[in-house]
């Protein structure tokens, strides 16, 4: 069967609005996943803050709660080391959990998830189109 003129005509516009539609899905991506990277490292550097401050606070309350608690215990007639070694204990637990509380926010600091699932769809799309 011959091949008109009409018929690359439709190939070729049909080739080029593909393409067009390509380099807009494209960009549209791209700016989905710039999106997403912002807001991850947004959370990131939440995630960072807090636990610095956990870190600070923890360390000033190392200080202040060791020379009360020490000082304290060792009115009871406890000895100095017993004393500093419970103290070192609690603090050690509070600081445990401004670490793990600071970890639970970085978790959310993971893979841009939509940009992925975007993308897999957009294939998907494409390849039906081309069948």
């Amino acid at each position: 069967m011959p091949r008109d003129a009409s018929d690359d005509l439709t190939l070729v516009s049909t080739l080029k609005h593909l393409f067009a539609d390509l380099s807009d899905l494209i960009k549209k991506e791209v700016l989905l996943a710039k999106a997403e990277v912002t807001q991850m490292i947004s959370s990131g550097l939440q995630a960072g803050i807090f636990m610095a401050a956990a870190g600070f606070l923890g360390f000033i309350a190392l200080l202040l709660i060791i020379e009360a608690l020490v000082f304290g215990l060792a009115s009871l007639g406890m000895g100095p080391a017993w004393a500093s070694l419970i103290v070192a204990a609690v603090i050690g637990l509070i600081a445990a959990g401004a670490f793990f509380y600071g970890r639970s926010l970085m978790k959310n600091a993971g893979k841009p998830k939509r940009t992925i699932k975007q993308v897999n769809q957009d294939i998907a799309a494409v390849r039906e189109q081309l069948t």
